[in-house]
């Protein structure tokens, strides 16, 4: 983006509004929010723990992950979370017996603040237990409720269609364990199919042994479709259709639409072994599908891998969201000029001013601002405005944006007759005081520029020249 102006004569206004592609930067983030309550975020997952940054600020925020599985030659893999705050959390892709041997893959992540909603078409809740006991098929009491944790009084809404998502949401132990849930009853049946009775757990397959106390994070919701905030939506509880990876995978449903990020839990425990849903394949979410399978561990018992059918509950998204950035360019007097009026001998303060009125975030460091000096004024490279508080040639205001700026790094210059095309470009150098030479002046700010659908998201660059 270029921002020009004539010869200032006064007060003088441009507006631009440019989608994010037009801005001359790399594609948007994946990171997207549906409301200051809820966003879903992609990325791949490694043995490593990596911090993951969030686009909301949460009091508490409720995490659910799930690893898309490249082939049945990866090795069993889930995810684990550690280290949650209000604005990040920390995830790796493991083995049960914390092996670091595994297949990187996508991780796909629903974040919701804890609490009850029912807005926008999004009736839901969120909410962490602790689970100091570990179900499983090796271990006393093996799926029994006394090894589970009951939430259904927790809950403050009621569900026709409902669907239960879950995670294992610490790491006290070091060792893997995996979220399901089902009616507290019978371990075969999905929650509220017994008296409107919910039950969750962490459980280790086929392993004889226990797990320390570890929070399980959970996420119940209406079934249903709709559009939130530019992300196109659809949760819903599946048929008892979907088996193991050792048997055939992928197994899927049919959802309508060509989504891009899915969540997925399965339902209840058919199989006994102990199972989880994992996303399926090179493609998990092709146009109107979701491929998956049912995962097992491979330490203990029958390491086949092979399953019995089971339901998997699903949420899913599809990216419609748009960055849509206002600029507006402004002149005004100089603090410290001698007249009241913009004429030569005159000094006057540009200010270039950005507002993401869109609803997608924008990658990290890509912004770029190229302005062309005119050829009637003079880039002044000393203090913006003499006597006042202020003291640098340029002045940063980061305003809602997120964004950061350091002069040293992110401000460059180029005497060039042409306009660069890139920061890397803007390679000159401003001489102390007035500066002729100067004709173009170059910002690269820092950090991922937050969209402002869902509050306000600006920020401003000022600077001064002398009219000639």
């Amino acid at each position: 983006m270029t921002a020009s102006t004539a010869r200032p004569t006064g007060r003088l206004t441009q507006a631009l509004a440019l989608a994010c592609t037009l801005f001359g930067f790399a594609p948007c983030a994946f990171g997207q929010a549906l409301s200051l309550d809820l966003e879903v975020v992609k990325f791949v997952g490694t043995s490593s723990w990596q911090t993951i940054a969030l686009e909301n600020t949460y009091a508490s925020p409720v995490i659910v992950c799930t690893y898309n599985l490249p082939s049945k030659a990866s090795p069993s893999a889930t995810t684990r979370i550690q280290a949650v705050t209000p604005n990040s959390f920390q995830l790796k892709v493991q083995q049960f017996e914390n092996s670091t041997v595994i297949t990187p893959g996508d991780v796909h992540c629903i974040i919701a603040d804890r609490g009850a909603y029912n807005s926008g078409g999004l009736k839901f809740e969120a909410g962490t237990v602790t689970a100091d006991r570990t179900a499983g098929l090796s271990v006393p009491n093996n799926w029994g409720l006394v090894n589970n944790e009951e939430i259904t009084g927790s809950l403050s809404q009621s569900y026709t269609n409902p669907v239960v998502l879950g995670q294992v949401m610490s790491s006290a132990d070091a060792k893997a364990s995996v979220f399901w849930t089902y009616n507290c009853v019978n371990r075969g049946a999905p929650p509220f199919t017994s008296g409107g009775r919910v039950c969750v757990g962490k459980h280790i397959g086929q392993i004889n042994g226990t797990r320390a106390a570890e929070t399980l994070g959970y996420i119940v919701l209406e079934a249903g479709a709709g559009l939130v905030n530019g992300m196109r939506f659809t949760a819903a509880l599946g048929a008892d259709s979907v088996t193991g990876v050792g048997n055939n995978p992928p197994y899927t449903y049919n959802v309508g639409n060509d989504f891009d990020i899915g969540i997925l839990t399965q339902a209840a425990e058919d199989g006994g072994q102990g199972g989880w849903a994992v996303l399926y394949g090179a493609d998990p979410l092709p146009a109107n599908t979701v491929h998956m399978a049912i995962e097992e561990e491979t330490v203990a018992g029958d390491t086949s891998r092979t399953h019995t059918t089971e339901q998997v509950g699903y949420w899913l998204f599809k990216d419609e969201q748009v960055a849509d950035i206002d600029i507006e360019k402004t002149v005004d007097l100089a603090a410290n000029n001698a007249t009241p009026y913009a004429i030569p001998g005159s000094d006057v303060v540009y200010t270039i001013s950005a507002d993401n009125v869109g609803n997608k975030t924008i990658d990290a460091d890509s912004i770029f601002i190229v302005d062309e000096i005119p050829p009637d004024v003079t880039f002044y490279n000393g203090d913006i405005d003499g006597p006042g508080p202020l003291s640098d040639a340029v002045i940063f205001t980061a305003g809602a944006s997120g964004l950061t700026f350091d002069p040293a790094s992110d401000l460059g210059f180029s005497t060039a007759a042409a306009k660069p095309a890139n920061f890397a470009a803007c390679n000159g150098a401003a001489s102390p005081g007035y500066d002729a030479a100067v004709r173009w002046i170059c910002f690269n700010p820092k950090g991922r520029f937050r969209a402002g659908s869902l509050s306000a998201s600006d920020f401003s660059i000022a600077f001064r020249v002398g009219i000639n």
